[in-house]
């Protein structure tokens, strides 16, 4: 079976409501001019005078909008042609007494055949109107129920999201912009910076990378540079070389300072004694001694010990006697 094409039967089926409009519609009119015994040739001419009238306004005003020109008068003039076109088919159906229904049988094909014509140029308008960019206004399409249960809500939306529409100039609103990538921000930054300072910023960066490798980074950030010019930017800066150091007087950490020298084994008590004695030399009492030792090292002793760590280092020394030790007068008494 041959499928038949939409458009032609689309056209087709156009054509037919079109004749039958015109035919019923230009006939009112027709009876009409000729209850003014107009001839029959200008009570022809009437049908075309109204209902062609309004039916080529219409078209022309889908013209000027799909052209993006203004369409209100050519619209205001379909109206207006298919208003007196309305009244004359009441009027011959109060002519021939049939009332509202005839009326309705005279005036609504031409009604019926202008909102058909209306629809279906509404497609190619907004098709036109979306290949400049414009967006034109819909609806929202709440539902049935939403109307129903908040009519005032709903009715506000649609009021609001209308004066949004409105104050955009018909444009689709606009789409955000792409996010940027890390190193496109620092190429705009760079690219309108002073290529020195640029230079600088990169040397801090990377201070171990030589000129030719730093220029081949900057490039890749539009900073248009060569290894000579990195070279000559920082021929002439020092060398800095920072040094962090301890308090002076923070004591506890001084070891810090040179960490190839040992620290000294802390003294003993003995050794602390001996020290003192031969400090104080051999007239030395066994209570200076003591004194000495809690004052220097901090280390509490008696008379006693330091008599024993005196005798017991001269014997270690080869000493043949402790003359003197624990005789009033003598050393170390």
């Amino acid at each position: 079976m041959k499928r038949v094409d939409p458009t032609l039967a689309w056209r087709a089926a156009l054509t037919v409501v079109s004749g039958a409009a015109v035919a019923t519609t230009g006939w009112s009119l027709y009876e009409v001019a000729r209850h003014y015994q107009a001839p029959q040739p200008v009570a022809g001419a009437a049908v075309a005078v109204f209902d062609g009238a309004a039916y080529a306004c219409l078209r022309l005003a889908s013209e000027a909008s799909a052209a993006g020109r203004s369409a209100a008068g050519a619209r205001l003039a379909t109206l207006a042609m298919a208003a007196v076109s309305v009244y004359l088919n009441r009027f011959h159906a109060d002519l021939i007494g049939g009332g509202t229904a005839a009326a309705l049988l005279f005036a609504v094909p031409t009604l019926a055949l202008l909102a058909v014509s209306e629809l279906a140029w509404a497609g190619p308008r907004a098709a036109a109107r979306a290949a400049r960019g414009e967006a034109p206004y819909r609806l929202p399409a709440f539902g049935g129920w939403a109307w129903l249960l908040a009519p005032r809500r709903a009715g506000a939306a649609v009021r609001e999201r209308a004066l949004a529409h409105i104050e955009a100039g018909g444009q689709p609103p606009a789409a955000p912009p792409a996010p940027r990538s890390a190193t496109a921000a620092l190429r705009d930054h760079f690219a309108g910076m002073d290529p020195a300072d640029a230079i600088r910023i990169a040397h801090d960066a990377q201070p171990d990378m030589p000129p030719a490798d730093l220029a081949a980074l900057l490039r890749t950030y539009g900073v248009n540079v060569d290894a000579v010019q990195v070279a000559l930017v920082l021929g002439g800066r020092p060398a800095e070389v920072t040094v962090d150091r301890p308090p002076a007087d923070d004591a506890d950490d001084a070891h810090h300072d040179a960490p190839q020298v040992g620290a000294l084994p802390p003294v003993t008590k003995a050794q602390a004694i001996i020290d003192a004695a031969a400090h104080l030399g051999t007239g030395a009492t066994a209570a200076e001694i003591v004194r000495r030792v809690e004052r220097i090292n901090r280390i509490v002793t008696d008379d006693r010990y330091v008599r024993t760590v005196l005798s017991r280092d001269r014997r270690a020394r080869g000493a043949d006697s402790a003359e003197g030790i624990g005789q009033g007068g003598g050393g170390y008494a």
